[in-house]
This record gives structure tokens, sequence and C-alpha cells, in this order.
């Protein structure tokens, strides 16, 4: 059982392996609901203590079938009228092709599936999708990876990382939070997991900022990954403190001046040209 109520992304082989898992440790036959725009592919799909029910989500207008949108999605996963204890997501591009397409739907799916009782996985295949889309999606939710030995739901490993008692949303400082919804983040500890990186990059990107050049960090040795995040960190803790400054300010800049600058800010690119801006704009 996903104890915290989160989706993941897994492989089919990792699904199974979840799932054959948890049938282990049930008395009792589980429903499994797998939502799909190709049901022919589980047309003898077969899985051990669980029934399986496929949905057919398809543009096509019809009976029992399910509308490609990510409203009717995510709609679907909430009601569960079929009393499903486990969803598959085959339908990852619900939302579009592009990889910006399929965060803005984890981002979503993650926000609104928080059942503890329903495991909710979202099929990916990596042969189809680049290593940097797969590491950046994954900062989003977490993967699921095979399960070699049997271990406890809280014993999943997330890119070879615990995550026992990391659920827990990293602190914030004592900086209240400003009109525009920036605060300063707590900083990371030295020798943060992977799964704590992960947490960090969503908080920031809900805030606004683009940090992407972040997300191969994941995939780093730790070394790698604390010099990269201590970089991008001290970009965004700038930018917050010139964002506060461009509000106190906005009354002298023209309001098309302010709203490039704060984009910039938001992108995390030419700090120092608004700070110079700002700067002049003080002085």
């Amino acid at each position: 059982m996903n104890v915290d109520g989160r989706p993941r992304l897994a492989s089919l082989p990792a699904i199974k392996d979840e799932l054959t898992r948890e049938s282990q440790e049930r008395d009792r036959v589980q429903r499994l609901r797998i939502i799909t725009r190709h049901p022919d592919r589980y047309a003898d799909f077969i899985l051990e203590g669980w029934s399986v029910d496929v949905g057919w989500c398809t543009p096509r207008p019809g009976q029992d079938r399910i509308a490609y949108t990510a409203d009717a999605v995510v709609q679907d996963v909430q009601d569960n009228v079929t009393k499903a204890t486990a969803y598959v997501i085959d339908v990852l591009d619900v939302l579009g092709p592009t990889s910006d397409d399929i965060a803005r739907w984890l981002l979503r799916l993650d926000d609104t599936c928080t059942n503890p009782d329903v495991d909710v996985y979202i099929l990916i295949d990596t042969s189809m999708h680049s290593s940097h889309d797969i590491a950046r999606w994954s900062s989003i939710t977490p993967t699921l990876s095979p399960q070699s030995e049997h271990s406890t739901a809280s014993d999943v490993l997330v890119h070879g990382v615990s995550t026992i008692a990391q659920h827990t949303t990293p602190a914030v400082n004592d900086d209240s939070v400003d009109t525009n919804g920036l605060r300063h983040l707590t900083r990371l500890p030295a020798g943060f997991s992977v799964d704590a990186l992960r947490r960090r990059i969503l908080q920031w990107r809900r805030m606004g900022f683009d940090v992407s050049d972040l997300e191969s960090a994941l995939v780093q040795d730790a070394e790698e990954r604390e010099q990269m995040y201590r970089h991008v960190e001290a970009r965004v803790r700038r930018a917050i403190d010139l964002d506060r400054q461009l509000t106190q300010f906005a009354g002298q800049l023209a309001a098309a001046d302010v709203e490039h600058c704060r984009f910039r800010l938001r992108q995390l690119t030419g700090l120092d040209d608004v700070a110079s801006k700002l700067s002049s704009e003080h002085v």
C-alpha cells in the first residue's frame, strides 16, 4: 500500500512486482482498474490475486468509455465507481504530447490523488522518453523501481533511495510569504536524499520558478547533485529577494517593465540586470 496516497510513475514490470507483492499480503482478491487508450494491450492481462477491469479512454463517444481529457481521468479516479484498490493510468500524454504538457498533468494528478487506500500508478515506457524528461517528471511524483526482494510499502525505493520517513515536507524558515506567494525555504542539509530534492524542486515549481536545470541532478552522484542544488538554490533565494524589491518599487516603474522583470526572475535569468535596474530606481 502506498502510505502517502501519492501517484507513482512506474514501468509495467515494476507495477506487476508491486501488485503481486500486495496480493500476497492480503487475504482477498483485490480490484485493479486500468485506464488506457489501447484496451487491446490488456486483453490477456492476468495478475494473480487481482480482478482486472479495463477502462477505454478515447475521444470517441460511447457507452462505458472515458473521455480523453484530464478532467475525465481525474474524475474516474476520484469517483472510483468500481471500488478499485489500485489504478494503472496508461494515458501519460492526456494533456498533450510535450514534456511540459505531461509535467502539468502530473502536477494536477499529484494534487488530486490523495486517497491512501487506492494505489495509483502512471505507466511509463522508458524506451519512449528521454532520461532528462523522466528525471523531470520524477521530480513531480515518485518513481517506483522493480523490487527484487520482499519489502514493506514504506520501504519502496525511489531511484535507489529508501522513502522511509522522507515524506515530511521540508520546513520553511520564519520569512513571511509575500503577496506573490514566494518565500525562502530552509536550506536542505548536506547529504540530502534524492526524494528530498524532488520535493524541493516541486515546491519551487509551485512558486513559479523554472528550475529545469536542476532536474538532471536527480540522476547524478551525491557530490554533483549537491553542487547543482546549491547553485540553483542561491539563484532562487536571490530571485525572491529581488522580487520583493520589485514589488516595493513597482510604483516607480512602467507596468510592462515590472512584468518583464518578474518574468525574468521566475526564469532565474538576467538577475544582475534586474538588480541593476532596481538599484538605479532606488537611487
